[in-house]
């Protein structure tokens, strides 16, 4: 069976990923390829949707230095456990008070979901 590789862009199946490189970065992009028939002819059609960087977004995470945030693409399966951690290290060396209870109770709420969902499971 042929394994249907779904676009995390726009949820349509892809053909492959494409690889550029521009100024010594890698960028990601979803290559569709469909056959369109016009005027009895069938024509290759090509879309492409962007993924973000191979690595970790540079200019944007510089803003997020203080929480100690790479942010990631989107064909990186692992980032949001990566964001969880880096989380986690913020929290045991800053915050304020007002900012952890509010921390605290969206963990709370995580918590309840991720427990609910395993439950199902």
């Amino acid at each position: 069976m042929v394994e249907v590789r779904v676009c995390p862009r726009c949820g349509l199946p892809y053909s492959y990923i494409e690889r550029r490189v521009i100024g010594g970065r890698v960028y990601l992009y979803a290559v569709h390829i469909t056959k369109v028939k016009e005027g009895g002819k069938s024509k290759r059609r090509v879309r492409k949707c962007y993924l973000g960087p191979e690595d970790s977004y540079e200019y944007v995470s510089m803003m997020h230095e203080r929480e100690g945030l790479r942010l990631k693409g989107l064909m990186n399966r692992e980032r949001i456990i990566e964001y969880l951690d880096a989380i986690i290290r913020y929290i045991e060396t800053n915050g304020n008070e007002e900012t952890l209870r509010k921390i605290k109770n969206r963990l709370e709420r995580a918590l309840d979901i991720v427990n609910a969902k395993l439950s199902k499971a």
